[in-house]
């Protein structure tokens, strides 16, 4: 087994608690500043917009990981290798189990490739050190990170599309359908996705609600009437907590399932790859007087810690929200189930090619290392490392992963899920939208009118950054 390892000062920044998340202030940031949303690379989140980066929880590393039959030893030592063979520099934030499966699949990739070389660095700051490295030749040959950086990223020439077979076809025949939509940018394709995350409703067993939520993950209909009825029979208790439900916390992660919900597109964003806006359109209006109706058989106020202690307590019998929040309910010995609803966010963690590979000469190695961690095998790895569902359609049906009920189920809960914005401009839809959804719940606005509102504002700021 041949195989380097460089690691740089510090520790990783671990995942903070959803409703501490402020993505917008890291994607403003790197768009302003190059042309002037991870586990792994942890981004902060918009306050209206909270949810746990994936990540995967720090555990002891096990002395040896095997993958593809090959054992790697577990160190923090570099392995030097004393030869001529080219190098592919690898660039990543991961650390425990994570790091050990991409060190045991770089052993297992290097036996199969005897003429490479693989150098895996860790980076404390990973974003800020390929859009530091790059423009000076620097850069690392492949690196991974969550998608949310794509847009600016690509927009910054940081990193390079993917040759053949890299392509749409192969991305929808490999890959869950919104984790391959994540790695697309203006019709070509940048990476693959390697796991993925995302919200499902998080259901008390006990309370005996199964049959309640509707196998369709569309029926918003039947979903409000067993609310309603199920809140008429227990006038202190609630089928459903939604913390987007409020007119007190913008909240626009959360309510994303109901809006997408309402829409049947394959793919649909707020705002498209080009920054065009769709905000006010007659499916939005709809989820949105869904949302409002909802609510008032919701509990008032609902936020993240409200949602959770009312399930804790009983009062609640379902919350819409994701693997973030089981510890807690594991803690508190409840007995839960997972079901998917609606049209969920999700969030990604991929693999790119940096820009410098092509100048290197080294862009046909780099695809081809990349499209190793494509297999079923290295997903299935990866996934159970970070405890979240694998990309691969072959992984989320490995014995493995089906073994894992809660992934398995996180698993269909995304499969008619929306990517996670990539977007440069992505900044510009939070709080207009967030606002809007306050609007219409506490009955200030009508949806159309607080949706046309919010599309105006939008394309305002969106015209505003185009045109400084």
């Amino acid at each position: 087994m041949n195989f380097q390892t460089t690691q740089s000062v510090g520790l990783q920044n671990l995942p903070a608690k959803p409703d501490c998340i402020r993505l917008w202030v890291i994607i403003w940031a790197l768009f302003w500043g190059v042309t002037a949303c991870q586990k792994n690379e942890t981004q902060p989140l918009p306050t209206l917009n909270p949810v746990a980066q994936i990540a995967a929880a720090e555990t002891p590393a096990p002395d040896n990981v095997v993958v593809d039959g090959l054992v790697a030893a577990a160190t923090e030592e570099p392995v030097l290798v004393n030869d001529d063979r080219p190098v592919i520099s690898v660039w990543h934030s991961w650390q425990g189990e994570l790091a050990d499966v991409l060190m045991a699949g770089i052993a297992a990739y290097e036996s199969q490739q005897p003429g490479v070389n693989v150098e895996a660095v860790y980076q404390e700051n990973l974003l800020d050190a390929v859009t530091t490295a790059v423009p000076l030749g620097e850069g690392p040959d492949v690196f991974l990170m969550s998608q949310d950086s794509l847009g600016t990223f690509a927009a910054a020439g940081l990193i390079a599309p993917l040759p053949a077979p890299f392509d749409p076809a192969y991305l929808d025949e490999t890959f869950n359908p919104a984790a391959a939509a994540a790695v697309q940018w203006q019709n070509e394709v940048w990476g693959i996705p390697l796991y993925q995350q995302g919200i499902a409703l998080i259901y008390n067993k006990a309370q005996n609600v199964a049959s309640l939520i509707p196998q369709d993950p569309t029926n918003f209909g039947q979903l409000l009437a067993n609310a309603i009825i199920y809140h008429q029979d227990n006038p202190d208790n609630y089928l459903v907590c939604n913390p987007s439900l409020t007119a007190v916390s913008p909240d626009v992660y959360h309510a994303a399932p109901i809006l997408f919900g309402f829409n049947p597109a394959a793919d649909d964003r707020f705002i498209d790859d080009w920054g065009n806006v769709r905000l006010n359109t007659p499916e939005y209006q709809a989820a949105a007087a869904w949302m409002k109706e909802l609510s008032l058989v919701s509990p008032p106020g609902p936020s993240y810690e409200t949602c959770q202690e009312g399930l804790l307590a009983g009062q609640v019998a379902s919350w819409w929200t994701g693997p973030w929040a089981l510890d807690v309910l594991r803690e508190a010995g409840i007995d839960y189930g997972i079901q998917g609803f609606g049209r969920p966010y999700v969030h990604v963690s991929a693999m790119f090619m940096g820009a410098n590979a092509a100048e290197r000469g080294r862009a046909e190695a780099a695809a081809d290392f990349i499209a190793f961690w494509g297999a079923p095998t290295q997903q299935t790895q990866l996934a159970l490392a970070a405890n979240n569902p694998p990309a691969s359609l072959q992984a989320l049906e490995s014995p493995e992963i089906q073994a894992n009920w809660e992934l398995a189920a996180f698993g269909r809960a995304l499969a008619n899920g929306v990517p996670f914005p990539a977007n440069p401009l992505a900044d510009a839809q939070w709080a207009p939208l967030g606002e809007a959804i306050q609007s219409i719940v506490s009955g200030g606005q009508s949806p159309d009118a607080a949706l046309a509102a919010a599309e105006t504002a939008v394309n305002q700021t969106i015209t505003a950054v185009q045109n400084p």
